[in-house]
């Protein structure tokens, strides 16, 4: 549709929302979200139509408002599309109803876009909301002309103004939303709105009024560290010091806070990386507008398709809080924060990092550990523990939920609300927890009886556990199971479920072929049926139990309760996987909440169902199932190419394979016991053995060696199991392979050992013992230690040359180079490009590796065959930490690659990266050493950069303010031509004539420097050359003159500036006989040529003109060289 902003155009639009609306008048429930945004969005429009039909509009404010109703009609007309590809109307059914249901039973289009489509509606509805709103104010203001619906141009212009403001502000967000929901997708501040919901009103107060929170919140850099037992409160308690913090900061800018709620379910989206992209963006949340150095990351990232590095995202943290004049960071729970040590120092060493050059505060909480608690010595530290009158209070508040009896008897609900508070000893869970089990008590003397046998004590937890649990055992048959598959699910899932989620899942009935949305569980039975062992977070919708401690209780005594869990569970996702499989077209998710999570964690639970005795079969039997769910994982999941080459010829793939894989012994005894042969290959002449071992799977792996497979066998890469093994990093597997006889000097076909595999690191889906998931493997030390203890050479080459030294180096393993150098690895040993390890630590960030590369001998200075050094590696990679590290040291800082031709100061100019520029100035780099290509010096690109700082810092170091490259670009031509802001860059131009700027300075192709600005209109710039004496009637090659240029632009006081300075020759012509005049009559500025008319003879002024005119134009240009007095040739008698 053409749109040209008029009353049809308009209705078009109305009549389309009009339609979609219609459309979704049957739409089922996974349809509501899109359905409420379309009808908002009809209504928002219907206001407008009744509103403004008659609205005067300049031609300005037509195409602002006509660029909203364009994208609103696209957005409409795109979803209509989607509808009519989807919409075929069964007319063999009764009713029209029996149509539209079958219409949107078809109808599951990909979640994503579904989000994507309502948010773009909801953008829609907010822009024409405002624009309702701009229109009903005004109307309030001129009742009597809103009646006849009669608006001039000058009374909507404010009302307009406003929306367009308003209307570029909403473009702007949207813009910063995506920025940040880049950084990560994390929320914490639902985490936070849940927890405050479950605060009791006027608990936990304490805490603020305590001496250490005071002498905390009152000074700088101060640490706070609290500590308690399980189920003392810490989380509300951070939950409400969050607040407090919110509260304090609100309408104060400069202060900066940010919180992360640490989830030993959420090991996946809390890593260092991910912890410090949310604090950027719940810091970048707080300020009026998004920092440039944000805007830059995102963008370069964006582009290339990458996430940022943890060194990017430090920088950009250490940036981000020079913004702020204080800042509190919050984190809870540190001890649920990772399994491994190494994480956590690495998480508390970023963030006390952050307190060297910024004024941070940070709170944090934890169970009592002493890794912990040393990590914070010296700190302040807080004991945590519920305080009696806070139970009291929470008991008063929640003991309605008793029987009738308890209600009419105030003594009672007194002898209650003590006899808890007196055994729970500073257990806040275990008062809620008492309180459930008096749940069903309706006599006085069964209340009694019960507050008698209430636990205390370590074992309080367990045993009102186990208690709830016999409350279940006693509740009907259809309760009971679907208690008992709610808390197996919750315990057993590898992350945390919504409830529409669990509700799916419990609905599967494995044999269908079809997902029965008749067969959900309603939520308040769930709820009821777990007897107060689970809750669901209201903000998020995640069902959980109801603390840490019932997860490390079920998961201790999961074999008590439900021991086919696993089992259970991997027949559902995997039949739940597949009603979402759609031949070709990919996972179904619009209305299947739990497709993702059957994708990402059905073969976890199939590995652990497997080592369930006599399981094995009935899971492997069903092999095509297996496979089919395979090859989904390992199209979407990026699984190492060889297993996706495996299960992409299914007929290769037996159940031996399947069962070494996941690591089951006993699947692989049951097969040999039924006669199934252990020794075949897959389509990668893999057998089952080079799966076990790759894997990890030291038992399996032990099975097949004695069943007699070939120990050395090589798959179509050339990779042994000893090799798989070790770029796995299983040092158990590899012993029991090496003792077996497997060689340790075997090359694969890209001539890489043993060795160098198992000097890796890196992503990939790997098996931990009989767990299937994503996991970086941190160190291979054990892996080297035991091949070089077979005697393998640490100094064999690969085809790219690389030893197992560079690829330790490459992949940050510090102790592994260690253990390489001191067996005889050579240091002076080079790749096929001349790169010694030191390139490889210097070219992927890795600053602890420089170091210990460097004081282990290697030369900072080396060039490989391109003249490339380790700090160019380390610059152009964008690897600032290792780049400062390498020029600490004090290396020579003035090297040209011959690839590039760049010297590392250009480097980091052309990077913004001022830091490390000045540093290398400091450390004696020649401010006027260009770069190889251009000949262009530091100076010049700085100004190219728009850089005001790195100009001021080379002008300053006696830089020669006039130096060029070799087309003759100075720094004042470069900042002239600039064109990033509608006046000019002004204040660079001033900074560099200030600083000696010759304004007469030309370069080889372009304009005198007057010429371009004032072409452009940078009055500005024009006036400031003028004051430092510039020449305003300089010509180039071809006779351009600046006043020429500004009156060919149209520029009339540009024209008047020039001609008032009386220095400008408005006669003078440029080499085809045109004089300013006739630029500004050829370009249509009619006036502009009047007044330069004006100001020139007349019998001189239209030589050409009266040639033309007279009927002779083919000898104006004879005539106007002999009236100018030159030749035809373009020089003058003189010069002849």
């Amino acid at each position: 549709m053409s749109f040209g902003y008029g009353v049809g155009d308009f209705l078009a639009v109305v009549n389309l929302a009009k339609t979609i609306k219609e459309r979704f008048v049957n739409a089922p429930e996974q349809f509501k979200q899109i359905s409420e945004a379309s009808k908002t969005l009809c209504n928002v429009l219907r206001d407008i139509e009744n509103t403004y039909q008659q609205a005067g509009l300049n031609t300005k404010q037509k195409k602002h408002l006509d660029d909203v109703y364009r994208s609103c009609y696209h957005d409409l007309n795109e979803l209509l599309r989607r509808l009519d590809k989807y919409q075929e109307l069964n007319f063999g059914t009764n009713s029209l109803g029996g149509a539209y249901r079958h219409f949107w039973k078809r109808l599951k289009w990909d979640q994503a876009r579904m989000a994507e489509m309502h948010q773009r509606i909801h953008s829609d509805i907010h822009v024409f909301s405002l624009l309702s709103t701009s229109l009903t104010r005004y109307a309030r203001k001129h009742p009597r002309k809103a009646n006849a619906h009669v608006f001039r141009n000058s009374q909507v212009a404010f009302a307009t103004k406003e929306l367009v403001d308003q209307i570029n502000n909403t473009m702007e967000d949207k813009a910063c939303h995506e920025i940040l929901e880049w950084l990560t997708t994390v929320n914490y501040a639902t985490q936070q709105e849940d927890f405050l919901k479950r605060r009791q009103d006027g608990t936990g107060k304490w805490l603020l009024g305590t001496d250490k929170f005071q002498q905390w919140i009152n000074n700088e850099n101060k640490n706070i560290l609290c500590t308690g037992i399980p189920g003392a409160g810490k989380t509300i308690l951070t939950a409400i010091v969050i607040e407090n913090l919110e509260e304090k900061c609100q309408y104060d800018r400069s202060v900066g806070l940010a919180y992360i709620y640490c989830n030993f379910r959420r090991h996946n989206e809390q890593s260092v990386d991910d912890v410090l992209a949310s604090l950027i963006k719940q810091l970048c949340q707080r300020m009026l507008s998004l920092p440039e150095d944000i805007k830059s990351l995102y963008a370069q990232h964006k582009k290339r398709q990458t996430r940022p590095k943890l060194d990017e995202l430090s920088e950009s943290l250490s940036v981000l809080l020079g913004h702020f004049s204080r800042i509190f960071i919050v984190v809870d729970a540190l001890d649920e924060y990772s399994s491994r040590d190494e994480a956590l120092r690495r998480l508390l060493s970023e963030l006390f990092r952050l307190q060297s050059n910024s004024t941070v505060s940070i709170f944090a909480t934890s169970r009592h550990s002493p890794a912990i608690q040393s990590a914070f010595e010296g700190c302040l530290q807080q004991e945590i523990s519920a305080a009696a009158e806070d139970v009291r209070a929470y008991l008063e508040g929640h003991i309605s939920q008793l029987s009738r009896v308890v209600l009419r008897n105030d003594e009672l609900q007194k002898e209650i609300v003590n006899a808890i508070t007196k055994t729970v000893n500073g257990m806040f869970l275990l008062a809620q927890l008492h309180l459930d089990s008096l749940e069903g008590k309706l006599s006085v003397t069964a209340i009694r009886r019960a507050l008698k046998q209430l636990p205390s004590g370590t074992d309080a937890y367990n045993i009102a556990y186990e208690e709830a649990m016999e409350r279940i055992n006693g509740k009907t048959a259809g309760e009971k199971e679907l208690a008992f598959q709610i808390i197996a699910w919750i315990t057993c899932a590898r992350k945390p479920l919504k409830i529409t989620e669990l509700q799916h899942g419990l609905a599967v009935e494995i044999e269908e072929t079809e997902f029965d949305t008749e067969n959900l569980p309603d939520v308040q039975d769930m709820e009821a049926a777990c007897a107060g062992l689970v809750t669901v977070d209201e903000k998020s919708h995640i069902i959980r139990l109801v603390h840490h401690t019932a997860q490390e209780y079920f998961e201790r005594t999961q074999t008590q309760w439900f021991p086919r869990a696993h089992y259970d569970m991997a027949k559902v996702c995997m039949a739940y996987l597949l009603y979402c499989l759609q031949s070709g077209a990919g996972l179904r998710t619009a209305g299947y909440p739990f497709a993702r999570y059957s994708r990402h964690y059905w073969a976890h639970h199939f590995a652990r169902a497997l080592a369930k005795p006599g399981l094995a079969r009935g899971l492997l039997l069903d092999k095509k199932k297996v496979v089919l769910c395979a090859q989904d994982l390992v199209t979407h999941l990026g699984i190492r190419k060889a297993f996706q080459l495996a299960v992409q010829v299914p007929e290769l793939v037996t159940e031996a394979h399947l069962a070494a894989f996941f690591g089951s012994e006993n699947a692989l005894r049951e097969l040999l016991e039924a006669g199934y042969a252990l020794n075949s290959l897959d389509a990668t002449n893999r057998s089952p053995l080079s799966w076990a071992a790759e894997n990890g799977h030291e038992e399996a792996t032990r099975f097949l060696i004695k069943q007699g497979l070939v120990i050395d066998h090589k798959d179509r890469w050339g990779l042994t199991p000893l090799a798989l093994a070790a770029n796995k990093g299983n040092p158990e597997v590899m012993s029991l392979l090496l003792s077996n006889g497997a060689s340790p000097d075997l090359k694969g076909n890209a001539g890489r050992t043993p060795l160098m595999l198992g000097c890796q690191k890196g992503h990939d889906y790997v098996m931990d013992g009989d767990t299937m998931l994503w996991a970086a493997i941190d160190s291979q030390k054990k892996v080297v230690e035991l091949l070089l203890e077979a005697n393998c050479d640490p100094n064999l080459k690969d085809e790219r040359g690389w030893t197992a030294l560079h690829y330790a180096a490459r992949y940050s393993h510090s102790e592994v180079i260690k253990l390489l150098l001191a067996k005889g690895a050579d240091r002076l040993s080079t790749d096929n490009a001349g790169q010694t390890a030191l390139f490889n630590a210097a070219r992927y960030g890795n600053g602890f590796v420089v170091d210990l590369l460097l004081k282990q001998g290697f030369d900072p200075n080396h060039m490989d065959a391109s003249g490339m050094t380790p700090l160019l590696l380390a610059l152009e990679h964008k690897c600032y930490r290792t780049a400062m590290a390498l020029i600490h040291i004090g290396i020579c800082a003035d090297v040209r690659s011959r690839r590039r031709g760049i010297t590392p100061l250009i480097c980091a100019i052309q990077e913004d990266h001022n830091r490390i520029a000045r540093c290398l100035l400091d450390c004696g780099a020649d401010p006027n050493l260009t770069d190889q290509k251009l000949g262009r010096p530091p100076l010049v690109w700085a100004a190219r950069r728009g850089n005001y700082s790195m100009v001021e810092a080379l002008l300053s170091r006696g830089v020669d303010a006039d130096s060029q490259d070799r087309n003759g670009w100075t720094a004042l031509l470069v900042a002239i031509a600039l064109d990033r802001k509608e006046t000019g860059d002004e204040a660079l131009v001033k900074q560099i004539l200030e600083s000696g700027g010759y304004p007469e300075a030309h370069s080889f192709h372009v304009m005198s420097p007057v010429t371009r600005p004032t072409r452009r209109g940078y009055e500005g710039i024009v006036r400031l050359l003028l004051q430092y004496k510039a020449n305003p009637d300089a010509a180039n090659r071809q006779g351009w003159t600046p006043l020429m240029a500004a009156a060919a632009a149209g520029r009339g006081s540009t024209v008047r500036l020039l001609l008032d300075t009386g220095r400008v020759n408005p006669k003078r012509r440029d080499k085809y006989g045109r004089d300013a005049a006739l630029h500004a009559r050829r370009h249509g500025h009619n006036q502009i040529a009047l007044l330069l008319s004006r100001q020139m003879d007349e019998t001189n002024m239209t030589i050409n003109e009266v040639v033309c005119t007279a009927g002779q134009p083919e000898n104006a240009p004879l005539i106007v060289c002999r009236a100018t007095g030159t030749q035809e040739s373009g020089k003058s008698p003189v010069s002849l």
